[in-house]
């Protein structure tokens, strides 16, 4: 039997990281300083410091402490009681935008490379197309999970340090 126990403190953390994105969405939002319909509002330039509706939220959540399900505590204090990724994707759209473009300037490819029909049925499967020697997905590039990941914990201080000292 293989024991998965040291994968646990990872998994809390990778989540924790996900979860903190959105917590910070909620706050954004509750305090007027984010709205998804308005590009003068993004995600990235939030500004929770001195704003009593995203203490209020905060302190909701927090005073629940351990005493509840995360899962409940987080459907009654900001409406959404699942982890949901979408926050971290909302908070580095500018980024990915940036990135993407770059990529397009530079005739650069986001894939692996091409090896002839060794890949063929998986290529086919994962509804990829074969670009310059390159494969991706056809429908948009998007940032590999592990980018997204690595920016996340790099930004997970940042949003931590702004909570923290404002």
């Amino acid at each position: 039997m293989v024991r998965r126990e040291w994968a646990k403190p990872f998994l809390k953390y990778f989540f924790s990281n996900v979860l903190q994105f959105q917590i910070y969405r909620s706050l954004c939002t509750a305090s007027g300083q984010y709205d998804p319909r308005d590009p003068d509002k993004p995600l990235h330039k939030c500004d929770i410091y001195r704003q009593p509706a995203a203490g209020n939220i905060l302190k909701k959540l927090m005073e629940r402490g351990a005493s509840q399900p995360w899962q409940q505590v987080l459907q009654e204090v900001i409406g959404e009681g699942r982890l949901d990724g979408s926050a971290l994707r909302e908070f580095f759209r500018p980024l990915e935008e940036w990135l993407r473009n770059e990529n397009l300037r530079n005739n650069e490819y986001v894939g692996w490379v091409y090896d002839g029909d060794y890949c063929k049925h998986s290529i086919e499967t994962a509804n990829l197309q074969v670009y310059g020697g390159f494969y991706n997905v056809a429908v948009q590039l998007q940032l590999t999970s592990w980018l997204v990941v690595s920016i996340s914990c790099m930004i997970g201080a940042l949003v931590h340090h702004q909570l923290s000292f404002g």
